[in-house]
């Protein structure tokens, strides 16, 4: 667009220069370092028009001259733009002014050809008037603008290409900036929370020594009248450091009464001169000429895209149009790479907010459901510690302050009212006497209800770090006349910074807010939904346990009915054959089996503290001492078996058979806790339980006792399997290897000897097992009876077979069998005899055993013990239980073959002849 000055209509006026006093002037520059008000920098032109007046121009700067050789700034007051600048900029101008299409965040840019040569014309709207500012162009401009446009695409490809880390993309954004305008230095200049700057990245040429990479700078250095500034207009350059700035001059008619004396406002003017106290940073620097463009993110000024000169320079308008494209791509990646890293973090903590949720639906509490458990509010945001307020009462988790400094932290909360969520990464800000710092400096609160009298609370603690200022930040505060003071030095200045915790993501925000709505609208609104929930898995934990209860019943049942059964057959077969004489030993039989029914009864009475006892004053070091060859038989060469017995040890007042096969028991499941061998040790000492002790273990009665402790070195077991440990038919092994009855005997026998027992235990760490039974005031009786005698080993012909079952009936029938076949048979009722009887037999050529066996050894360890001495032995287990589960993993060796009961003796019969 192309015009030409029409000299006879300009008129002269008495015009105002816009500057103000000096004393005013003084004042607001140095307390507010923005620019120099009624006043521009002299590389371009600023005419002010206003609409209401057909664009009249009511103010123009004092280097109007630029437009056409000759003009004064007071000659263009009162004419019409039309006349300035030509009716067709003038009618598009006040269209879109009318149409409010030219916010100071997005002005009009045209080309404009005058008098004075070519002009880069900016026009905004402001308070009702229209600002034009006229740039001269330079013959060069053009051929770099090319350039820059050029160049920029391959920019914008690198910056695609640099991946999701924001480091390397300020890298790509700087090295772009410099490449596209020539700047000496181009750096990224990042704000935190609090407005401290940091350079980001930075890529200067090699002959400048001074580097502001890493630095910090102080929020002091950017007031928040100028950060304001720069949110809104998000581009300004300096040519030349050291130019005066250009007074503004205003037509005198546009003061009217209810128009104060005020300067214009050029808060979105790129001609706007510097403070005296920006400029003095750059002198400080170094630094002549200098460009900002802003980086805004969701609306927010995240930073600064800053460019440094050490001599006077100008970008073209091309280049400073493809800086601001480049800042722009680089703004929209931001958000995608501060979000990165969080991400694996926001996925787990909503990860564990459904666990919560989930647990909080089965509680009826709704601090336990909040603080028990393994998923509770501290698992959330990568927190040290948390805590529930509820009124008075407080319940911490974790690492966190006193409870009674969590209370006047609450209530500090409580009246401050407000927000339903208060955070904050720096609480001793807030809370200057806050004495808990290196625990406690982040906090979040979270209201439960609109009282604020509940609350949840996390705690971080602080990161302390080392922070390298761009010279002494506190040099840079406010002194006692209120100014602001620039620098005098930019060299690092490093500083350790306390009381500052990782700051409070948006998204954990948004899941403690979820978190109080779960709380507020589903668990303390459902409380009685949540009993009938509970009453529901009470029910079903009942039936768990009936089950795991009836099904070790009808084990046992399957042994009885495989007696009867058999003995009905024998004696159906004697008939047959005539040799009714036989008859009553085989219905006596029957009726032992149908009468031995009560031993199902009395193991479940042994846990509930129903069977009946021989209590007499026993030898606790006598005893261990007469069993200790048979343990270490029992448990194998593998594991070192120690007793340490005490001397002066208590007589204690027990059952001594009861006793042995509690003892037992323990070596047999410390022995499956060390299946690569270890070390077990038997102890027996005199304890004293006071009423402290008591107190703490309510089912405890305090005096004498002797501790009898079997201790394992294996594997453990979690908290879950030691509160289950007692329970009848409860069992960590595969079915057929463990009854689940062996620990429960040990605690109903203990409870019912007037004692107790504890077990120790932590997974990877062992096993202590203790009993404590209580002291006996009588003398130990000594024992006539030696050990069970094992009936002589008969080897005819056809061999030798043991028998081991604990029901006569079912010894019987199999002996029976046997013998009829033509074999020799021993039998024995537990594995200990077993051992015993094998020892003293020349020839064993297969063995027939219950799975299921008293003592502790079942009968596939007594196999595997066996076979140990007599590779090879054939064994037959016949077992109630189900056929694959009977051997725990349903896998047989070579030799080895199972049958389920009841069975046929025939079939019984073929299965042994086959086998032998």
């Amino acid at each position: 667009m192309s015009l030409a000055f029409h000299p006879n209509r300009l008129r002269g006026l008495a015009a105002q220069v816009l500057v103000p006093r000096p004393d005013p002037v003084d004042s607001l520059c140095s307390q507010k370092p923005i620019h120099i008000p009624g006043s521009i920098q002299p590389h371009g032109v600023l005419l002010v028009a206003d609409p209401a007046q057909g664009l009249r121009i009511v103010a123009a700067s004092e280097n109007a001259g630029l437009l056409a050789d000759g003009v004064a700034s007071n000659t263009l007051l009162g004419l019409a733009m039309a006349d300035v600048l030509g009716e067709g900029f003038a009618r598009a101008l006040l269209d879109q002014a009318e149409a409010g299409e030219m916010p100071g965040e997005a002005p009009w840019e045209t080309g404009l050809t005058l008098p004075g040569g070519a002009f880069e014309a900016t026009s905004h709207t402001q308070d009702g008037k229209v600002l034009i500012e006229l740039e001269p162009v330079a013959p060069r401009d053009e051929e770099e603008a090319l350039a820059a446009a050029r160049a920029l695409q391959r920019v914008i490809a690198r910056l695609r290409g640099a991946g999701a880390r924001l480091e390397d993309l300020a890298r790509v954004a700087v090295k772009g900036i410099r490449q596209l305008t020539g700047y000496e230095r181009v750096l990224i200049y990042r704000f935190d929370r609090d407005w401290h700057g940091q350079t980001l990245a930075e890529d200067k040429v090699a002959d400048w020594e001074q580097s502001l990479d890493g630095l910090h700078f102080p929020a002091s250095d950017i007031p928040a009248q100028a950060r304001e500034l720069y949110r809104r207009s998000l581009i300004r350059w300096v040519p030349r450091r050291d130019a005066v700035p250009v007074p503004l001059h205003k037509d005198p008619s546009w003061e009217t009464p209810d128009a104060p004396d005020k300067p214009i406002d050029l808060s979105f003017a790129r001609l706007r001169s510097l403070a005296p106290v920006h400029l003095q940073y750059h002198r400080n620097m170094g630094v002549d000429g200098s460009m900002s463009l802003s980086i805004l993110h969701e609306g927010r000024l995240w930073g600064l895209m800053v460019c440094h000169h050490r001599q006077p320079y100008r970008p073209s308008p091309g280049q400073r149009a493809a800086a601001a494209a480049l800042t722009d791509a680089f703004a929209l990646r931001v958000g995608g790479a501060e979000q990165q890293g969080a991400e694996d973090a926001r996925r787990a903590d909503s990860q564990h907010l459904a666990e919560l949720l989930v647990h909080m639906a089965e509680a009826d509490d709704v601090t336990s459901a909040l603080t028990a458990g393994s998923v509770n509010i501290a698992s959330l945001f990568g927190c040290t510690g948390a805590a529930v307020v509820r009124g008075n009462e407080v319940e911490r988790l974790g690492t966190v302050p006193p409870a009674a400094d969590i209370l006047r932290l609450a209530a500090w909360l409580r009246a401050r009212g407000g927000e339903e969520i208060f955070h904050s990464d720096h609480l001793s800000a807030d809370i200057p006497d806050w004495p808990h710092a290196p625990i406690a400096s982040g906090v979040l609160a979270v209201f439960l209800a609109a009282d604020r009298a509940d609350m949840m609370l996390w705690f971080r603690p602080e990161e302390p770090s080392l922070v390298s200022w761009g010279g002494n930040p506190h040099k840079a505060l406010e002194p006692q006349d209120g100014s602001v003071v620039p620098r005098q030095s930019f060299d690092r200045w490093v500083e350790e910074r306390h009381g500052y915790a990782r700051p409070w993501a948006g998204w954990e925000l948004e899941i403690a807010a979820t978190l109080r709505h779960a709380i507020t609208e589903v668990v303390i609104r459902s409380l009685g939904r949540i009993a009938e929930l509970n009453e529901r898995l009470r029910q079903s934990q009942k039936m768990e346990a009936v089950g795991q209860l009836t099904g070790g019943i009808a084990h046992d049942f399957n042994n009885l009915l495989a007696g009867i059964v058999g003995s009905l057959e024998m004696m159906r077969s004697r008939v047959a054959q005539g040799r009714v004489t036989e008859l009553d030993r085989y219905l006596g039989a029957a009726m032992t089996s149908a009468n031995r029914a009560a031993a199902l009864t009395h193991r479940l009475l042994a846990f509930s503290r129903r069977q009946t006892l021989d209590p007499k004053p026993t030898d606790v070091n006598r005893l261990v001492t007469s069993m200790e060859e048979l343990i270490r038989r029992t448990v194998g060469p593998a594991i070192h078996v120690e007793t340490v017995m005490s001397g002066g040890l208590w007589t204690t007042h027990c059952d001594a058979n009861q006793l042995e096969n509690a003892l037992l028991n323990l070596a047999i499941n410390a022995r499956d806790a060390m299946p690569d061998g270890g070390r077990l040790t038997i102890e027996a000492v005199n304890a004293r339980l006071d009423d402290a002790y008591a107190r703490r273990h309510h089912d405890v009665t305090p005096g004498q006792y002797v501790a009898i402790s079997v201790t394992d070195s294996g594997m453990g077991m979690p908290p879950e399997v030691v509160a289950r440990a007692f329970d009848p038919f409860f069992t960590t092994k595969p079915l057929g290897q463990g009854t689940g009855l062996g620990l429960s005997m040990v605690y109903g026998f203990a409870k019912q000897s007037n004692g107790y027992v504890r077990i120790y235990s932590e997974a990877g760490q062992g096993t202590t097992v203790r009993l404590y039974l209580p002291r006996s005031a009588e003398e130990a009786v000594l024992d006539a009876e030696g050990p069970e005698s094992v009936p002589p080993a008969i080897a005819p012909d056809g061999g030798t077979v043991l028998v081991v079952d604990d029901e006569p009936v079912v010894r019987m029938l199999v002996g029976e069998v046997l013998r009829e076949l033509g074999y020799g048979v021993v039998e024995v009722s537990d594995g200990a005899q077993a051992l015993r009887a094998a020892d003293s037999m020349r020839r064993l050529d297969l063995m027939v055993t219950d799975v299921g066996l008293p003592g502790g050894m079942n009968g596939r360890q007594l196999a595997d013990a066996l076979r140990d001495k007599r590779p090879g032995l054939k064994v037959l287990f016949i077992t109630g239980y189900a056929e694959n589960a009977a051997i725990g993993n349903g896998l047989l060796e070579p030799g080895m073959q199972v049958m389920t009961k009841p069975f046929a003796m025939d079939v019984l019969a073929a299965k042994i002849r086959a086998m032998i």
